[in-house]
């Protein structure tokens, strides 16, 4: 698949996968090779089968980079931010749902929130995208409120765009936080400062994030003298990077 990226990066080719015509009739063919490559195989047409599944493996490589591709829908927060529509040089109160339970880290809590509006020159300003929020408790200091996913939430705080480092082999953060939707990070001041709007009523979504949560909860009693190794395995294990990252 890596070569069907390569070649959808080309420009020839991008300028045409990005389209969402070629997106359509790109899916629509990997699906008919890889129908093809299994009546080959059931054929005993081995040869023939490999070679239909190399090109379906290609052309969803193609379609891969063609949909990392697609702009920004104009409601995006990092499209409003480059439009000069939202200002983040001072504290903004965003509403949100959250996407996970709470993971518990070394240093505190985190929390990925599903944004859907922000409170801007007094109005509320609806928009989509992901924002990370860290929260360090301090002795003395008041509880968080316990929430859970799916509760809408409304947070004040200032966040900002992933650092981006342009040394040459740089690790670039922003646009690996940007591969798990989140286009901000922002840091919780103080726990009133977050508050549960709503509760919905349960989805399987939200089922199952909780499952995943006794999950880490479980492997961090086991290896809790080895905040290292839990998080490797939280990583693995659940899909859990919050720690790794």
């Amino acid at each position: 698949m890596s070569d069907g990226i390569a070649a959808g990066l080309c420009p020839p080719i991008a300028n045409q996968a990005s389209a969402p015509v070629f997106l359509d009739r790109g899916f629509a063919a990997a699906g008919c090779l890889v129908l093809a490559g299994i009546v080959l195989v059931r054929l005993e047409r081995v040869a023939l089968g490999a070679v239909a599944s190399l090109l379906s493996w290609i052309l969803l490589g193609v379609l891969g980079a063609g949909i990392a591709q697609q702009p920004l829908p104009p409601d995006h927060v990092v499209t409003l931010l480059d439009g000069d529509r939202i200002d983040l040089h001072s504290p903004l109160r965003w509403h949100g749902r959250l996407r996970d339970e709470p993971a518990r880290l070394p240093w505190g809590y985190g929390y990925e929130i599903e944004l859907a509006g922000v409170e801007y020159q007094n109005a509320l300003v609806p928009l989509r995208g992901g924002m990370r929020l860290g929260f360090t408790p301090h002795p003395g200091e008041a509880e968080v409120p316990e929430l859970h996913a799916g509760d809408e939430i409304a947070v004040l705080t200032k966040p900002k765009r992933p650092q981006v480092f342009r040394d040459d082999g740089a690790f670039d953060r922003r646009a690996y936080l940007a591969t798990q939707n989140i286009d901000l990070v922002a840091t919780l001041r103080a726990p009133e400062l977050i508050e549960r709007v709503s509760t919905p009523r349960p989805t399987a979504a939200t089922l199952l994030a909780r499952a995943r949560r006794r999950l880490r909860d479980e492997v961090d009693l086991l290896f809790g003298g080895a905040g290292p190794v839990a998080g490797v395995l939280r990583a693995l294990l659940l899909g859990d990077r919050s720690f790794v990252d």
